[in-house]
């Protein structure tokens, strides 16, 4: 009998220390990276001033779609508005391809049509 006891209050010990694991990652489940830390990272990475930061999701992950414009000077791209979507944890670009055996897949955003009615 006091062998199914020892048995049985170590299964519950185990079982408290994985639910406290659990509870502990999911209350660490949100992005590492803040949008003040993100806009500061990608300004100090690429030659652009961030106009704005917004969560998303990507591939079911949290995501960050970031709005930048390129510096002014004396090159075609000056002042151009670009939006690429980063890791919420480690701030690295997502590819907008999904590369596959058979080919390649789009990330189904943007539509290139035009305004007119």
């Amino acid at each position: 009998m006091l062998g199914k006891l020892k048995i049985a209050g170590l299964a519950l010990l185990g079982f408290l220390f994985v639910a406290g694991l659990v509870v502990t990652n999911s209350a660490r489940a949100g992005p590492k990276l803040s949008p003040d830390e993100l806009k500061q990272q990608v300004e100090q990475t690429y030659p652009v001033q961030v106009l704005g930061i917004r969560a998303v999701k990507a591939d079911g992950k949290a995501a960050y779609a970031v709005t930048v414009m390129t510096r002014g000077g004396d090159f075609n791209d000056a002042f151009q508005v670009n939006t690429f979507i980063v890791d919420a944890d480690t701030g690295v670009p997502i590819s907008v391809f999904r590369h596959l055996a058979s080919g390649y897949v789009l990330s189904g955003g943007g539509d290139r049509g035009t305004n007119l009615q």
